[in-house]
C-alpha cells in the first residue's frame, strides 16, 4: 500500500478489522483496565443495539456480558477489580525462551576470511543493543502476532546501522505470494482534537515519509514534515517527492510472524499475518482477573466486624459522627430499641476461601500455558506432584516449551538473517570503508534451550560407543554442542594423539629413562 490519499479512513480496510484485535491484545498486554472496560462495554452496547427487541441470552450480547471487564459496576456499589498481569507475563515468557540466550549471527564459513565484514556484523547484530532489540521483538510478536525488524541509520546518532523492532499494530504490510513486498509504519501524535500521523512507507529501493493532520478515524490532509518537531528532521533528508533512496534493491523492513494465523487464514490480505499467543485466551485472562478480584473481596469482607448499638458509640457532636473504642474499622452501629445495657455486642466474620480461589487460579494458569504451547511448569509447579516424579517424567513434561520455542525460532532465524544482511549492505553504503557490504545471507545460530544432564550424556555416549554406533567426532560434538567445526577437529586430534598406541618398531627394549645413572 503506497502512501494513502488525503481524507482516507484510518486505519484503511481491511486493516480496520485487524486493528480491533490489536487494540484488544494491547489492552491485555499493557494491563489497561480502563481500556478493557470500555472495549467490552462498547461491544456489549453495540450488540444490544443490533439485537434490540430480541432475547439477549447468547451471541455477541451474551459473550460481552459474560466478560468480567464488560460488566459495569452498579451505581452506589464499590467493587474491587484486580488485574493479574498474566498476558504480559506470557509475552515475556515467550521472548525469554527464545532470546534470553541470544543467537549468533555470522557469515558463511567460506566468507569468514572477510574479517572486517564479520566484525561489522557483530556490531550490528551480535552486540547488546541488538540483543535488547531481539528481546523486545519477542514480546511484541507474542502479544500482537507479528513484528517488523526495521533497518535504521543516522550518522548523527551512531557510527553504524542498527535494527529496531516495530509491533504489528503500527504496521500496514502488503504481501505478495506470502511475502511482504512493502509496508507502511505509522506513528500518531495527538494535539487536542487534531491527530497528526507520520507515515513511513518502505518499498524496494526507497523510504517515503509523509505527515497528515486529521481526526481520530480519518487521515486528513497532508502537511509538511516540518510542521511537527518529531518529523522535522526528515524534511532535510528526503527529496522533493518526500522520498529517501536507500541505494539497494531490497526492503529495509523485514516481517516476522509469531505463528501462522488461524482466524484470518481466509481473509485475503490478512491471511499472511501472524497469530498472537493471546489467541483464544481472552476469556481465560478475564476469568483469572475475576478469580483474584473475588479472592481480594473475600479478604476485605473477611475483616472482623463488631456490631454495637448506637447508644454505645461516642458521639463527637453535630456533624462530627461517633466512634467506638475498638476502632472504626471493626464496628457498625445498630439502631436497636430497649435497654442498651441488655443489648449484646455481636460480631461478623466471613470465611476467606483461600484454597478454592488458589486452585481455580492455578487451574486457569495451566490452561493459559497449555493453549499458548508452554509447559505447565513454565510459571512454577502447580500440580503438587513434582516431588514424586522421576527425572525423565519431569523432562518429558517440560518438553512443550522447547517444542514451541523450536517453532518460533523457524520464523526468527529467517527474519533476523534477512534483516542482518540488509543492514550490513546499508552499512557499507552509509559508512564506506568500515567493512560493510553485500554478502551471502548470514546464518543465525540459536543456543540449545537446555543443557543435557552431564551424567546422562556420559552414559548415553558410553552405550553408543560400546555398540560401535558413534564416531569420535560425533561424541565430541554431542559433548560440546556449541563448538565450531575447527574446535571439534582440534579436540578430535588431541584425543587421537593421547590414545595412540606406541609404534612397536621404535621400541628398543630399554624402558629406563636415558638420564638414569645406571645407564
Amino acid at each position: 500500500m503506497p502512501i494513502p490519499a488525503p481524507n482516507t479512513p484510518w486505519p484503511p480496510k481491511p486493516w480496520d478489522h485487524a486493528y480491533k484485535a490489536y487494540a484488544e491484545n494491547d489492552a491485555w498486554y499493557t494491563g489497561d483496565t480502563d481500556a478493557l472496560a470500555k472495549l467490552y462495554q462498547r461491544e456489549q452496547q453495540a450488540a444490544t443495539h443490533v439485537h434490540r427487541g430480541t432475547p439477549h441470552r447468547g451471541g455477541l450480547v451474551g459473550a460481552a456480558s459474560r466478560m468480567f471487564w464488560g460488566r459495569p459496576v452498579p451505581a452506589g456499589e464499590n467493587r474491587s477489580r484486580l488485574h493479574v498481569p498474566a498476558p504480559a507475563d506470557l509475552a515475556t515468557l515467550a521472548s525469554d525462551l527464545v532470546f534470553a540466550e541470544p543467537p549468533e549471527v555470522k557469515l558463511e564459513p567460506k566468507l569468514r576470511a572477510v574479517k572486517r565484514a564479520q566484525e561489522r556484523l557483530d556490531l550490528i547484530a551480535n552486540g547488546d543493543e541488538a540483543h535488547a532489540a531481539f528481546n523486545e521483538m519477542g514480546e511484541l510478536k507474542s502479544a500482537f502476532g507479528a513484528a517488523v525488524l526495521v533497518v535504521r541509520w543516522d550518522t548523527a546518532v551512531a557510527d553504524h546501522v542498527w535494527l529496531e523492532p516495530a509491533a504489528a499494530d503500527i504496521v500496514i504490510p502488503v504481501f505478495r505470494s506470502g511475502r511482504m513486498v512493502e509496508c507502511t509504519l505509522w506513528t500518531e501524535y495527538v494535539d487536542g482534537s487534531k491527530y497528526y500521523r507520520h507515515l513511513e512507507h518502505h518499498m524496494v529501493g526507497a523510504v517515503e515519509h509523509a505527515l497528515f493532520e486529521g481526526t481520530v478515524d480519518n487521515l486528513g490532509r497532508r502537511v509538511s514534515l516540518a510542521d511537527r518537531p518529531e518529523t522535522e528532521m526528515y524534511a532535510g533528508i528526503v527529496n522533493a517527492d518526500s522520498v529517501m533512496p536507500t541505494g539497494i534493491d531490497r526492503l529495509t523492513a523485514i516481517y516476522n510472524p509469531n505463528m501462522p494465523t488461524a482466524k484470518w487464514r481466509k481473509q485475503g490480505a490478512l491471511a499472511n499475518t501472524g497469530r498472537s499467543d493471546f489467541a483464544q485466551l481472552h476469556p481465560l485472562f478475564d476469568w483469572l482477573d475475576e478469580t483474584f478480584s473475588s479472592w481480594m473481596r473475600d479478604l476485605r469482607l473477611g475483616a472482623g466486624r463488631v456490631l454495637v448499638p448506637d447508644s454505645m458509640l461516642d458521639i463527637h457532636g453535630p456533624g462530627m459522627g461517633a466512634s467506638f473504642d475498638m476502632g472504626r474499622e471493626i464496628f457498625a452501629g445498630l439502631n436497636v430499641p430497649g435497654d442498651p445495657s441488655k443489648v449484646a455486642i455481636d460480631k461478623v466474620q466471613f470465611n476467606i476461601r483461600v484454597e478454592e480461589h488458589e486452585k481455580t487460579a492455578f487451574g486457569i494458569y495451566r490452561e493459559i500455558l497449555r493453549k499458548a504451547g508452554f509447559s505447565q511448569s513454565a510459571w512454577g509447579d502447580y500440580t503438587g506432584q513434582r516431588s514424586s516424579m522421576t527425572a525423565t517424567e519431569v523432562e518429558d513434561r517440560d518438553k512443550a516449551s522447547e517444542r514451541t520455542r523450536d517453532k518460533k525460532i523457524l520464523f526468527d532465524r529467517v527474519a533476523i538473517g534477512r534483516a542482518a544482511s540488509v543492514a550490513l549492505e546499508i552499512d557499507g553504503l552509509v559508512f564506506p570503508g568500515k567493512g560493510g557490504g553485500r554478502f551471502d545471507q548470514p546464518t543465525v545460530v540459536f543456543p540449545a534451550a537446555s543443557q543435557e544432564d552431564p551424567e546422562k550424556l556420559a552414559r548415553t555416549l558410553a552405550l553408543l560407543d560400546g555398540a560401535r554406533s558413534i564416531s569420535l567426532e560425533q561424541k565430541v560434538r554431542r559433548a560440546n554442542p556449541d563448538w565450531e567445526d575447527d574446535q571439534v577437529t582440534a579436540e578430535v586430534a588431541k584425543i587421537q594423539a593421547e590414545n595412540r598406541a606406541p609404534d612397536p618398531a621404535a621400541f628398543d627394549g630399554d624402558d629406563e629413562p636415558p638420564e638414569d645413572p645406571v645407564d
